[in-house]
């Protein structure tokens, strides 16, 4: 007995167990002490895993050294030494994985303005090494809260980047009310028992989250699930409520929709022999209500059925043989099939093809103007590539879980234009912006690049008006517009003469609260109507020497639902880079927008009475325009020969107008700006861009739905400047916003190159 207690005695006291025990009982403390300081002064739950895990290696290294030196150096040493190593070690490794793996990654993504991956990467070192507050800014610069709407309770959320394969699937909670979520393209999934699992796909800040910064007029619908035995197989549910449909040429008009599913996929090789094989061709019900029209002239069913062969002469697609598809092509999305068969077909599913609007809605976010999917979108789509795919193959997936709406190939819809059938989403080998544009097709038309798929309308009232057809008169042709000759540039520009006078300018109040500028609000006598103009000037702060300035011609929200004046901030709208890079920013009220606007509906006229109030605030434009110049010139602490003009969307497309005579402006910027047939002074045949001499640079989205390339290139190529005083630069980017630091870099660049002039 005594002996075993020898042994027990000895074994506790040898220093190898007593290093063990003590470093055990130090690092359960350590861990237990983090946990509960934790919760009061915000650390990260990831340094408390760190601190686990540095304790669970240490342990062996404890053992290991103080069984090597136990009888050269005392406990505390041994821990101390211990301590220190597994620091170092922590330090050293944190060091070289931040510098050399992780920062390169980094800022690649973020000079790529790939937020989503910068915020991702930005995470990944905070969890590691959470003791950097430049990464804890990037995650809060780089992310928005994002609130969550959803019509049923209990919903498990899970979100990752977009299309992105790269990231699993985290889970955000339960019911979660708000989470911060990396600005960018996003997917959601939504899974309840009992439901469908819901896969939504969005843009970060959006309507969806309820975190956009400006009012656009309305609000997005709650998120929804649909029990499993409702919903149809194969198909995705879109749910009611008001969109911007995404296609050019249909501008900001928010219109309702009942909820309704679609097909997932394009209607594929197989499904469709399905149909035939079921006698679709032969049985009269699917093709009952058709007006068959060829060439102007009206068809019966079997002269119409002549016209739908394969290659050997029996009824199918154009390309198979035999009434079959080609050997290894099942999934493949079916084509060569006229619109009246694509009709046929959805009857024989009890569906209908997809009305225009409802195709519209399912393809692209409802604020797909304004917080764009469309840019990661397209490039997911199969445009870049010479044959078609099977469906689902590429990552383009819409706001609803659809796949291929966009690219693979074009699809019809329900509505007839002029006489013809329409097609959507544009094909394989195609321009991207195809995705946004209705292309007109003969019904008979049986391209081997047209497909299609259906909906099923839970409101067949949906149809009434969405499906009459659609009415949109074709644009002018090139010829129409004329250029001013010098007696016809005078006799216009009478309208716009401008001359100096008193502005009377009172100062409202100033604000200095704000770290990188002072605001001041001023307001000035503009000379027609005894109105006055308010100006919101936002000046660099610890600036001593006259500045240069920035004056915004703002986007359409500003003359449609404008925010309250004194709530104006740069930030939102990402103009305080130009504030911080030592310019001043002139934010005026001009004539129907702010604390200004008299009838909303003037900004983008209908009616003629609607159109002359339209011409009359370009003059009131012009005249705002010069008021301000005048003030600028007037104070000291501005530079007379360094005045900009910066236009947003609206501010770039209308509003330049004021360039045509006002020539003090140093330079100008348009942001996501275009040529606009539709309203004057284009509509009236004027064409004046070419008497623009201002230097211009124009930015622009490539996938921007609401001013397509081609008008950006009209815009562009009608400027009056001199090809080296005019830009061009297109970004894989939608309508607005615009990749940051490349906007940033191409602006300042530009008002540096003529201020120094």
């Amino acid at each position: 007995m005594s002996e075993n207690i020898s042994f027990f005695s000895k074994f506790k006291s040898h220093p190898t167990v007593r290093a063990g025990s003590t470093y055990a009982v130090v690092a359960f403390i350590a861990v237990q002490v983090m946990s509960l300081i934790s919760g009061p002064l915000g650390l990260s739950p990831s340094l408390i895993q760190g601190t686990i895990w540095l304790s669970i290696v240490g342990f062996p290294i404890v053992v290991l050294l103080s069984f090597i030196i136990s009888s050269h150096i005392s406990t505390i040493k041994l821990l101390t030494l211990t301590f220190g190593i597994l620091i170092s070690i922590y330090l050293g490794g944190s060091f070289y994985w931040i510098q050399f793996v992780k920062n390169p990654e980094l800022q690649e993504a973020f000079g790529d303005d790939e937020y989503a991956k910068t915020w991702m990467i930005a995470r990944e070192i905070d969890r590691i090494f959470p003791f950097l507050p430049q990464v804890q800014e990037a995650l809060d610069q780089l992310s928005r809260p994002a609130n969550f709407n959803i019509k049923q309770s209990g919903v498990d959320v899970f979100w990752k980047p977009y299309a992105s394969n790269d990231y699993e699937w985290e889970f955000l909670g339960t019911d979660p009310s708000a989470n911060s979520l990396p600005v960018g393209p996003l997917q959601l999934r939504l899974e309840k028992d009992g439901f469908e699992t819901a896969y939504i796909s969005t843009n970060n800040p959006s309507l969806l989250f309820d975190n956009f910064p400006a009012d656009l007029g309305f609000k997005a619908s709650p998120m929804e699930l649909i029990n499993k035995d409702v919903i149809p197989d194969g198909m995705v549910y879109v749910p009611g409520g008001q969109f911007v449909p995404a296609i050019s040429g249909e501008g900001t008009k928010p219109f309702t929709l009942s909820p309704y599913f679609i097909d997932t996929y394009e209607v594929t090789n197989e499904k469709y022999k399905r149909f035939i094989d079921s006698g679709g061709y032969t049985n009269p019900r699917y093709w009952e209500d058709m007006d068959f029209i060829k060439d102007g002239n009206s068809l019966s069913l079997e002269e119409a059925l002549e016209l739908m062969k394969d290659q050997t002469g029996r009824s199918g697609p154009a390309g198979w043989e035999l009434s079959d598809y080609p050997e290894g092509e099942e999934l493949k999305p079916v084509t060569g099939i006229s619109w009246y068969e694509a009709q046929a077909y959805a009857k024989f599913m009890g569906n209908i093809l997809p009305p225009y609007f409802h195709w519209a809605k399912a393809a692209f976010p409802l604020d797909e103007w304004v917080s764009p999917l469309a840019p990661e979108m397209l490039s997911q789509s199969n445009y870049r590539g010479k044959d078609i795919s099977d469906v689902g193959v590429f990552e383009s997936i819409g706001p609803y879980g659809t796949y291929d709406m966009t690219g693979n190939v074009r699809e019809w819809v329900w509505n007839i234009f002029g006489g013809r059938g329409m097609t959507m989403g544009g094909a394989v080998s195609e321009p991207e912006y195809t995705g946004f544009q209705a292309n007109p097709m003969p019904r008979f038309n049986r391209s081997s690049k047209t497909g299609f798929r259906t909906v099923r309308l839970l409101n067949p009232a949906d149809m009434n008006p969405f499906g009459y057809p659609i009415d949109r008169p074709a644009p002018p042709p090139i010829e129409f517009y004329k250029p001013l000759d010098d007696a016809a540039y005078k006799l216009y520009t009478t309208q716009f003469a401008y001359g100096r006078r008193d502005l009377n300018p009172k100062t409202i109040y100033q604000d200095e609260t704000h770290p990188d500028w002072i605001k001041e609000k001023i307001s000035i006598d503009v000379g027609y109507n005894n109105e006055r103009m308010d100006v919101v000037i936002f000046k660099p702060k610890n600036v001593y020497n006259s500045v240069s300035s920035v004056v915004v011609y703002p986007g359409l929200n500003y003359y449609r639902n404008p925010p309250d004046i004194d709530e104006i901030d740069p930030g939102e709208y990402g103009l305080d880079f130009i504030i911080k890079s030592g310019r001043a920013l002139i934010w005026p009220a001009f004539k129907g927008s702010l604390n200004r606007m008299v009838d909303s509906a003037i900004a983008q006229p209908t009616t003629e009475d609607q159109i002359r109030q339209f011409r009359e605030m370009m003059v009131d434009w012009r005249v705002d325009t010069g008021r301000i110049i005048d003030y600028i010139e007037d104070r000291a602490d501005f530079k007379n020969d360094g005045i900009n003009y910066l236009g947003m969307s609206y501010g770039a497309i209308f509003t330049p107008i004021v360039l045509l005579t006002e020539k003090r402006f140093k330079s100008a910027i348009f942001l996501s700006g275009g040529f606009a047939p539709t309203y004057p002074p284009h509509s009236d045949g004027i064409f004046y861009l070419d008497r623009v001499k201002t230097p211009v640079l124009m930015l622009n989205g490539e996938q921007d739905f609401l001013i397509p390339v081609l008008a950006q290139e009209v815009l562009y190529d009608g400027l009056g400047a001199a090809p080296e005083d005019k830009k061009y630069v297109l970004y894989k980017a939608g309508h607005w916003p615009l990749p940051r630091n490349q906007m940033i870099t191409e602006t300042l660049t530009w008002l540096d190159k003529y201020e120094a002039e």
